[in-house]
């Protein structure tokens, strides 16, 4: 990066901490006029133009980016009128003539939409009219991921390496490639992310360096949360070791929805909710190093990171704990098990989720009490499912089991096992320490690993792996489990 780049960086960092978004559109477009091929300064633009309110500008900022990155997710969220041009796309790459851009763009609306496997079909067609298209090699290794398809997905991106051997987005897609096999030596490629961080990355609003995993002086570690609630509570299971390892104070930026929980279970961290402009104890802290917590494992040793047995890292409130507990013995008799079984996340749900009605025989395996877990439940899902005379968990009588985290976690405390898809469910069941099945789709996120039964984060689960596309064996062995808890 040259001296100018440098300069409007910093000045975009400033006026973002500042939340002067006109100030920092000035400084983005500036960049991106320096980098046009770069497709993070244009979502910067873009995201700093729509915060002030200046949409005439913020979407063709949006669009460029798109046309560079088109699986951007943020700036597709933030193109508010993407959903007039979705149709359009998806038409067009029908079309033997398709343009590139077309192709790329309709590529990730309908990997976006779950269909990896349609997003392959059209990122080939991509591939065979430019072969060095490194953005196009990565996206389509993506996409070979979900599919199951990694062998193939890792010679896409070694190639897009030999391309471009500094390209930060394939070395962490290779890098998790590498994880979920639980090769360690990926742990480098999974931590370029942070490199070269998203330009609306929490990375970019502080200011200390990046930590490099030895321990720091004058200051404490700042650590962030990242990706999400559920990856946010398992790599949380490694702050204690950043703590030990960093040999001095931690402050914890985390979901405001964790913040109880976090507090109660993390010893001698302070934990802040995630908010903008950030909390101000962040600052006053004047931390010397900062690391999002989903690095971690690509930062700490591989021992520490994959130690066995691990003891629950969080705790919840007790209160609520002996209340639940009360509350599900009245409705009926022990053992009382939590059941989760669809994902509303619009990208996997179709490949994690699991017809209520087919889990028939798990529930008729144990004659204790089955309670929701579900937090979105389909009410015409459930009548119909007891209409047939298949048997049907008791509706969760919390309030809010979706924003109240807390109140999920002393719910989850109070069971004596949980049956769930991977999710929040598992993640927190796993990391409270309570005995759980997890009926695992055929391709997960790396942390839940290829094959085996176990991750070392959570001793307590018991990870059934699904083969194929069937859940047929996987139901049958959680009903066999079920039945001797």
């Amino acid at each position: 990066m040259t001296e100018g780049l440098d300069g409007l960086d910093r000045a975009a960092r400033a006026a973002i901490a500042a939340s002067d978004w006109n100030a920092a559109g000035d400084a983005f477009e500036a960049i991106a006029g320096q980098v046009p091929g770069n497709s993070r300064p244009w979502y910067s633009l873009g995201l700093a133009r729509s915060r002030s309110e200046d949409t005439a500008r913020a979407v063709p900022a949006l669009r460029r980016c798109l046309l560079l990155h088109p699986t951007h997710a943020g700036a597709w969220g933030l193109l508010g009128t993407v959903s007039e041009h979705q149709a359009g796309y998806l038409r067009g790459a029908v079309l033997p003539d398709a343009s590139v851009g077309t192709l790329k763009i309709a590529a990730a609306l309908r990997q976006e939409a779950g269909d990896a496997r349609g997003a392959v079909v059209l990122l080939d067609r991509v591939l065979a009219q430019e072969p060095d298209d490194i953005e196009c090699l990565i996206n389509r290794a993506m996409a070979l991921i979900e599919v199951g398809r990694k062998s193939v997905a890792l010679d896409d991106l070694d190639r897009a390496l030999r391309l471009d051997p500094s390209d930060t987005r394939a070395r962490w897609s290779r890098g998790w490639i590498r994880l979920g096999r639980r090769d360690w030596s990926g742990g480098d490629d999974y931590a370029a992310r942070w490199l070269d961080p998203e330009p609306d990355s929490r990375q970019r609003l502080f200011s200390p360096p990046l930590w490099t995993g030895t321990p720091v002086s004058g200051g404490p570690l700042l650590l962030w949360g990242q990706f999400g609630v559920g990856d946010e509570i398992l790599f949380a299971t490694l702050v204690a070791e950043a703590r030990h390892r960093a040999n001095a104070p931690v402050v914890l930026e985390a979901d405001p929805r964790l913040v109880g929980l976090f507090g109660r279970s993390l010893t001698g961290v302070t934990v802040v909710p995630r908010m903008d402009p950030a909390d101000s104890r962040i600052a006053a802290a004047a931390p010397t190093a900062q690391s999002s917590t989903a690095r971690l494992p690509g930062v700490l040793p591989r021992d520490a990171v994959l130690a066995p047995g691990a003891p629950a890292m969080l705790v919840a409130d007790p209160a609520r704990v002996a209340h639940w507990r009360e509350q599900f013995a009245a409705l009926g008799p022990g053992p009382h098990i939590g059941l989760a079984w669809r994902s509303g996340n619009r990208r996997t749900a179709s490949r994690k989720s699991i017809a209520l009605a087919a889990l028939a025989p798990v529930l008729r395996a144990s004659q204790g009490t089955w309670i929701s877990l579900q937090y979105d439940p389909d009410p015409e899902e459930t009548a119909e499912v007891a209409a047939s005379r298949r048997p049907v968990p008791f509706d969760n009588p919390a309030a809010d089991i979706r924003d109240d985290l807390d109140e999920l976690a002393a719910q989850i405390a109070a069971l004596d096992a949980v049956v769930t898809i991977s999710g929040t469910n598992a993640h927190l069941a796993g990391a409270l320490g309570v005995p759980g099945l997890v009926l695992m789709q055929r391709d997960p996120l790396w942390f839940w690993f290829e094959d085996g039964e176990t991750v070392p984060w959570y001793p307590s689960l018991t990870v059934l792996r699904q083969r194929g596309t069937a859940w047929d064996a996987v139901i049958a062995e959680a009903a066999r489990r079920i039945a001797t808890l």
